[in-house]
């Protein structure tokens, strides 16, 4: 079989050796070799296809080291309620999604943040009944650490008396609202229902198709166990390469599908987030002094499940927002790897959004990775409500990006979806412009950050992250050049094509024709 050569390109390899070129040479699934422009006629006369790039940018493809795509393509069937800034604009969403539905079936909402609606409330249970004509309604907040309920669905949870994060009304009412291990209750308990409804096929494929339309060629799934048993069916029909980091304290079960990492979010995070004052922090909050978030993990159970999984050989990654909870993790690891050693273990921390001074070096010498959300800061700055919530002082330490690099922690990036879009050049923009100032890192380092930075969180550094002979041919087309446009300009930048292995598996000009 000839090459595949692409030509009249800009080539951003992110491979010291050669940084730049004006094509490559594939050669089935890996780059055979990377062109000089003065190379590109000798390889075009034994090429087997030619693609004109077009003077477009090439760059490795992008990986996203987090991302819950079975909860990703799910919201893509449920009801959007993105940018909803009133309680009426909801509910009226709500009812044109229940409009139609079965009675009985399960209305399902996505990315509502309360903070966008004057009153900067949730609606109340009454309210979602009379929207839903009296179907039971979940409706998930952005993050994911909140969610509100009506009647019928609070019914169907069965939430023993005295379940931690029930909301209630000054009268002793249900509110509507769902935190802390209630919400979790809701999520373990709501979406298989909805997926059961929705198709979870179906909207694994459609996650899919939006991952590899950002230019995402690898994404690490933050997913439950059963639904990593159908992903794993459908891994070789989706057009983007996946790892799966199964959501399960089960170790065994995960060892049996043959994986070799484990954790995540859902129900085996270590703490939950600052909206609802669940991150755990080893100060009170500033704004309910009375707290200082919530540990979901008694430190003997933590130890007991990440030792059982290192003694597996698996690599383990956890969800730590606040400072208390990244401090329990690191004690974790750190007993952990003195009574059985290993090189290279490469446990990861999920988000890392405010450590304490101190705690990062901690995790450089103990070898831990951090999988790091940049978009978090587009959404969330750090200016916004942090300061009310935990003080001025942490609020400047929220999301350190600059910081943590500066201190040779080894960084990968990703998007937390359906938290923030699957769009890699969000992530690019809000790295370069972060909100404070001293945390803003360069276009290359971001760029690095999400393609070698973040194959390393998954040992693949030696197969991803790079356009070089011998890597895999995972590339992305963009219209621009991300070193030559402002800054402020960054997420604008298109995808064009997206191709895996070699395979174009993502053209806009086809979209745009449909």
């Amino acid at each position: 079989m000839q090459p595949l050569v692409i030509y009249n390109a800009r080539v951003i390899t992110l491979d010291p050796q050669r940084p730049l070129a004006a094509g490559l040479v594939v050669d089935g699934e890996r780059i055979q070799a990377v062109l000089a422009a003065g190379e590109v006629a000798g390889a075009l006369a034994g090429a087997g296809e030619a693609i004109d790039a077009g003077g477009a940018t090439l760059v490795p493809g992008f990986i996203d080291t987090h991302v819950h795509l079975a909860v990703t393509g799910l919201g893509m069937l449920a009801v959007d309620l993105d940018g909803v800034d009133a309680i009426a604009g909801l509910l009226e969403r709500l009812q044109a999604g229940a409009a139609g539905q079965p009675a009985g079936a399960l209305v399902a909402a996505m990315n509502f943040q309360p903070e966008l609606n004057p009153e900067n409330r949730c609606p109340t249970p009454e309210e979602l009944d009379a929207a839903a004509g009296g179907r039971p309604v979940y409706v998930m907040d952005r993050t994911g650490h909140q969610s509100v309920v009506n009647h019928a669905a609070l019914a169907q949870l069965e939430l023993p008396e005295g379940t931690p994060g029930v909301g209630r009304r000054p009268d002793g009412r249900f509110s509507g609202v769902l935190a802390d291990e209630a919400n979790t209750q809701a999520f373990t308990r709501l979406w298989p229902q909805f997926a059961a409804q929705a198709g979870l096929e179906n909207a694994y494929r459609l996650a899919a198709r939006q991952a590899v339309q950002g230019g995402i060629t690898t994404l690490h799934a933050l997913d439950d166990l059963d639904d990593v048993r159908l992903l794993l069916s459908l891994r070789g029909q989706l057009p983007v390469r996946v790892v799966p980091y199964t959501q399960s304290k089960d170790v065994a079960a995960v060892q049996a599908l043959g994986l070799r990492q484990i954790g995540g979010c859902g129900a085996v995070m270590v703490d939950g987030d600052f909206t609802p004052h669940t991150a755990a922090l080893l100060e009170p909050y500033t704004d309910r002094p009375e707290t200082c978030g919530k540990l979901y993990y008694r430190d003997e159970e933590l130890f007991d499940y990440v030792a059982a999984a290192h003694q597996a050989g698996l690599q383990v990654a956890l969800h730590c927002v606040g400072s208390a909870a990244i401090e329990q993790l690191l004690n974790v690891y750190a007993e952990v790897l003195a009574r059985w050693p290993r090189a290279d273990h490469r446990h990861r921390i999920e988000h890392f959004e405010l450590p304490a001074p101190g705690q990062a070096e901690r995790a450089r010498r103990l070898g831990v990775y951090l999988g790091m959300q940049p978009a978090f800061n587009h959404y969330w700055p750090h200016h916004g409500e942090y300061p009310e919530v935990v003080g001025p002082e942490r609020a400047g330490r929220v999301d350190p990006l600059a910081s943590l690099l500066a201190q040779g922690l080894p960084v990968g990036l990703g998007s937390d979806s359906p938290v923030t879009p699957l769009r890699p050049l969000l992530w690019l923009h809000s790295a370069v412009n972060h909100s404070n100032p001293a945390e803003r890192i360069s276009v290359q380092a971001a760029l690095e950050l999400a393609t070698r930075g973040s194959s390393a969180l998954a040992f693949e550094e030696k197969d991803k992250g790079a356009l070089a002979p011998g890597m895999l041919a995972d590339f992305v087309f963009l219209d621009a050049d991300p070193y030559a446009v402002p800054p402020e300009q960054l997420g604008a930048i298109q995808v064009l094509r997206t191709y895996v292995g070699g395979r174009l598996v993502f053209d806009a000009r086809d979209e745009a024709a449909a």
